[in-house]
């Protein structure tokens, strides 16, 4: 049987708020200028580097929030594996400590591999992956 849990879950589960954040902005976000303009309404807009400028602000209201959805980056690369648009989840939390921060990392890193391995492991040993290093992971990870 296949799973219906999907990566927004994980996020949905702990008490989030899902904030769909805007594809145009008016300036950068990640503090580069090498971004994709566009034009939007007779202004110049740039697509999204990232939902997190607005989420910082949503987090302040609403607490946990995350975002996700399509990022674009416009940097010049010497490779065809630069990614120029791709789709990302950011989570934000209001007041969040060091400590809560990668203790929600861990805990989408483990969902996500627990995931992978229900539904897709017939594609891991069709690859010939050794899937023992997934299995075996536990939290909390290593910290130096």
């Amino acid at each position: 049987m296949r799973s219906s849990r999907r990566c927004r879950d994980y996020f949905d589960d702990r008490g989030f708020t899902l904030v769909d954040t805007p594809i145009f902005t008016p300036n950068a976000c990640e503090g580069t200028t090498t971004l994709f303009e566009t034009e939007y309404f007779d202004q110049k807009a740039y697509l999204t580097q990232s939902g997190q400028l607005y989420n910082e602000a949503t987090a302040a209201a609403f607490g946990k929030v995350y975002c996700f959805g399509p990022t674009f980056r416009a940097e010049k690369s010497k490779t065809r594996r630069h990614l120029m648009e791709f789709w990302m989840v950011e989570p934000e939390v209001a007041y969040a400590t060091l400590e809560d921060t990668m203790q929600l990392a861990e805990g989408l890193i483990c969902f996500i591999i627990e995931r992978v391995l229900t539904r897709r492991r017939t594609q891991l040993e069709v690859l010939e992956r050794n899937t023992s290093i997934l299995e075996n992971l536990s939290r909390p990870f290593f910290r130096a």
